[in-house]
């Protein structure tokens, strides 16, 4: 699985649910459609430095469990767009 993470804080990238406040991480069975979120999110505008990184669904989904967060898991036959929120720049 790859994830994005925060270069500078080393913390997951998380979709924010301004309307039920929920997080949601997301997880992509497929290295090249992380990559594709991750160059959506910067041609959007978000400001922190992100970087694609393989690692073990089990640790993601018990880390999301343990703090309060949902995840997904985005297959090859999925697409997945960013959102355009100011709240996540």
């Amino acid at each position: 699985m790859f994830i994005l993470q925060d270069a500078k804080s080393n913390g997951v990238y998380a979709v924010n649910d301004t309307e039920t406040g929920s997080r949601c991480v997301t997880m992509f069975i497929d290295k090249d459609d992380c990559q594709r979120y991750h160059d959506l999110l910067m041609a959007n505008g978000f400001k922190r430095t992100l970087l694609v990184m393989e690692v073990d669904a089990e640790v993601i989904r018990n880390n999301c469990v343990t703090h309060g967060y949902d995840f997904s898991v985005i297959t090859p036959d999925d697409i997945v767009i960013p959102p355009d929120d100011e709240d996540l720049k």
